[in-house]
């Protein structure tokens, strides 16, 4: 059950980001995929640093 929550958050931050680009003029363009890329990655890593921060206290 976790694992499927993660997954439907995942695409949800994925198509949320995806509505960001379409608004400012992004949409279906090369820079759409490098920033969703690019945030994506920052997201996951500053949220995986933080559990792992946490968890060495």
């Amino acid at each position: 059950m976790v694992e499927i929550e993660f997954q439907q958050k995942t695409k949800d931050l994925i198509d949320s980001l995806k509505a960001i680009c379409a608004t400012n003029g992004l949409g279906n363009s090369t820079g759409e995929f490098e920033i969703i890329t690019q945030v994506f990655l920052y997201k996951f890593l500053n949220d995986k640093f933080a559990f792992e921060a946490k968890k060495n206290r």
